[in-house]
């Protein structure tokens, strides 16, 4: 089974439309849409989006953008899970490229020197993270990582010994919703260098240059 997993919030439900239909198309088994009851960065209650037909909530806790990938594997512990983000369009192909090959597979990637660390890649959600079936389960992230779940989840698999593949053919097929994006954003610099930090500490990998 292959589930397409992706997270979202308040602000961000009205633009949700195409990039679900864009991944319905995909032709996984399932495309989940992991939602919190409560978000800490948005409080009041929470009114789901409407969703086109092959799309499920999966009701969660507030894991950050991590959420995608952590609620996914507690529902389907079992199945081939990829990743994604709630502001791309993903056009036809984009799941095959991606699965063309086997372990973890990722759309777009940079390394670890970008943020002055050695010996890492860091899969960006972004363009899509293929997990292979039964692939054990994250740990959440702290607060101080929750933005930068990228970080996070690529320093766990660096601590379990997991490769990293990238795939430019999967990354071709992705149109991003904003104008910028990931590091090129200073806010996003400034979170990634403060959690690189935490998760050398935490998982001891990718040391300063």
């Amino acid at each position: 089974m292959t589930i397409l997993s992706l997270t979202s919030v308040p602000p961000r439900f009205a633009q949700l439309g195409p990039v679900l239909a864009s991944l319905v198309g995909q032709g996984a088994d399932r495309v989940i849409l992991a939602l919190a009851r409560q978000y800490t960065r948005f409080p009041g209650p929470v009114t789901p989006p409407a969703l086109p037909e092959g799309v499920k909530i999966i009701w969660s806790e507030d894991f950050g953008p991590a959420t995608k990938i952590l609620a996914a594997q507690r529902a389907y512990p079992d199945a081939e899970i990829v990743y994604c983000d709630d502001d791309c369009l993903y056009a036809p192909g984009w799941l095959s490229a991606l699965r063309d090959g086997p372990g973890v597979r990722a759309g777009s990637v940079f390394d670890a020197r970008r943020l002055k660390r050695q010996g890492g890649v860091v899969a960006q959600g972004f363009a899509g993270v293929r997990l292979p079936a039964g692939f054990a389960p994250f740990t959440p992230p702290p607060a101080a990582c929750l933005l930068a779940d990228d970080l996070w989840l690529s320093a766990e698999m660096a601590a379990r010994g997991v490769s990293i593949t990238s795939s430019r053919a999967a990354r071709a097929h992705v149109t991003t919703l904003k104008s910028s994006h990931g590091l090129q954003d200073l806010d996003r610099r400034d979170t990634y260098e403060q959690a690189v930090a935490i998760v050398h500490s935490i998982w001891r990998v990718w040391p300063p240059t």
